[in-house]
């Protein structure tokens, strides 16, 4: 049982990780594949939902086409497995340019992902961000 658990969490960290270099490479069409076809954004410090896998891969392109990013670092996710369902509570920190600002934050991407055929894609994000010090500060 336990080497069942860390290969599904093996797997989730994958799908994450998957994302990330889909998104810093520009290959939007690679998030959607591990996307489910209903999935929800929550963004935050807002009550609008983003909804279904074409929004979720179009909030990708928006965000590349205002901002420039500079740099990104992602943490290890920490994972969470419950049947079919993992939470990947996702460290990062992140410098881009944004109106001719440089702004860096810290925070944590938050993932809901379903297993389905044994394949695990995102259903629900929301994202959780701060600015972060500047070095030597």
């Amino acid at each position: 049982m336990k080497e069942r658990e860390e290969s599904a969490e093996a797997a989730v960290r994958q799908v994450v990780d998957q994302i990330n270099d889909h998104w810093l490479n520009k290959r939007y069409a690679g998030i959607g594949e591990l996307i489910a076809e209903h999935a929800i954004i929550a963004p935050p410090e807002s009550a609008e939902r983003i909804r279904g896998r074409e929004a979720y891969v179009q909030s990708y392109r928006d965000y590349d086409r205002a901002a420039t990013t500079v740099e990104f670092s992602p943490g290890r996710p920490e994972v969470d497995i419950i049947g079919d369902v993992a939470i990947a509570v996702c460290p990062f920190f992140v410098v881009f340019e944004l109106a001719g600002r440089v702004h860096r934050e810290q925070g944590t991407d938050l993932l809901v992902l379903s297993r389905s055929t044994d394949r695990w894609r995102v259903v629900w994000r929301t994202m959780i961000s701060k600015p972060a010090a500047e070095p030597g500060r």
